[in-house]
């Protein structure tokens, strides 16, 4: 009697700890500025923010939309009229003016969070800048404020208000090549909704920085900006995953990777082999022995690297013992990925089996050419990871036995 109470109270409180955990989730729209209404004109093109929708102006200064689609370089990436600089992700950022020596004039970004902020809950806010290479100053506290109501000021002057998130003194912000992250976390709180960036101190408060006199006449400081994200600070993050290494005959299909993830951006090199170098997990076909590396940014854009390596032989010369187990997949109906199958090369027999985190025996097979379709008496189980257990007799007369997780996807 005690043991099946605890036994009910271990599972209560394994489901809890498994709910609670924060997942992961960028607040901002269109954060690296990606998506766009209309490509900045190749003619004019200043204060176009509002193309790059839903971030808009929250003052009646001219915010600036680059993007490489713009042929004319005027308002382009990397080169446009106010310097040369790579987007830190995709091809898009916007811009603004942060100082002005001989006047007090601003200008701002403001876009409406995808929903409101928690009460009593710490939010991490990060975004990336880099001074135009036509600035004569730069501004080292630039910052962000986070809001309830959208900001609407009728003047292109400081706004008066005390962001929540400033650069760090330590943080200097004049480099005019490659791009330096603003960071800082806050409690909010509740209901915060908008986030508004510039600096909002006036021209006295403002640290500035000489750098150039090559630049504008006057004394001007512009800024890129580019992945603006808020998200809960104990929000889970994963690193890159480019799966394990495996060995395949000449001619034949490996898939590398992992599961892929909401809002986190994926690029491999080379892309010799494979079907696509921006998904999480790509088919790869390579022609000889070939080691990947795969870029992942998360929500957050904070990049990591992993690299797997494909060793490619020819089957017809030699006999390989070896078993390829998927780590994921989708069991949707749509031909693709459906079935969660075992691959291996010289393999006699084979049996696996299925189990739910409880230990529950889910599916079993014997026949490397089939698999688990997702399903437990019929019906779909639930989108998450399940553990099998498969073994494997070669044609050599070896034994191999694996145990590992697989996550289903829908």
């Amino acid at each position: 009697m005690l043991f099946s109470f605890m036994k009910k109270l271990l599972i209560v409180f394994f489901i809890f700890i498994n709910t609670s955990i924060t997942v992961g989730q960028n607040l901002v729209p269109n954060p690296s500025f990606e998506e766009y209404s209309q490509c900045p004109w190749t003619t004019g093109g200043f204060g176009q923010l509002y193309f790059a929708f839903p971030w808009h102006n929250p003052s009646i200064g001219s915010p600036d939309f680059f993007n490489a689609c713009d042929t004319s370089q005027h308002m382009s990436v990397p080169n446009n009229s106010f310097g040369n600089e790579n987007a830190h992700t995709g091809i898009g950022y916007s811009g603004i003016y942060c100082y002005y020596a001989w006047v007090l004039a601003r200008e701002y970004i403001q876009v409406q969070l995808k929903d409101s902020l928690l009460m009593n809950t710490r939010y991490c806010v990060e975004f990336y800048v880099s001074l135009a290479e036509k600035s004569t100053y730069g501004v080292n506290n630039l910052g962000a404020y986070l809001s309830i109501n959208s900001i609407n000021s009728n003047s292109d002057t400081t706004i008066g208000l005390s962001p929540q998130i400033i650069n760090n003194d330590m943080n200097p912000l004049t480099n005019k090549t490659g791009w330096k992250k603003i960071s800082g976390s806050f409690v909010a709180n509740g209901g915060e909704q908008y986030i508004t960036i510039g600096n909002f101190n006036n021209n006295p408060a403002s640290d500035t920085v000489f750098v150039d006199s090559t630049g504008w006449n006057g004394g001007i400081s512009y800024y890129y900006i580019d992945d603006v994200s808020v998200y809960q600070c104990d929000a889970s993050v994963y690193i890159a995953e480019a799966g394990k290494n495996v060995i395949i005959c000449k001619g034949d299909s490996v898939q590398i990777g992992s599961a892929p993830k909401p809002e986190y951006y994926y690029s491999w090199h080379p892309s010799t082999g494979l079907n696509d170098t921006s998904v999480a997990n790509p088919l790869t076909s390579p022609l000889m022995t070939t080691t990947y590396y795969l870029k992942q940014k998360d929500f957050k854009f904070d990049e990591t690297i992993d690299s797997v390596t494909i060793t490619v032989i020819s089957c017809e010369d030699t006999i390989r013992n070896s078993l390829t187990i998927p780590n994921a997949f989708t069991p949707n109906s749509d031909g693709k990925n459906d079935v969660f199958k075992v691959q291996g090369l010289n393999v006699k027999s084979m049996y696996g089996k299925i189990f739910n985190r409880w230990g529950q025996k889910l599916y079993e097979w014997n026949d490397i050419n089939t698999g688990w379709d997702g399903k437990y008496n019929g019906k779909d189980v639930l989108q998450g990871v399940y553990f099998y257990v498969v073994s494997a007799t070669f044609g050599d007369g070896k034994i191999e036995e694996k145990h590992g997780s697989v996550e289903v996807i829908r």
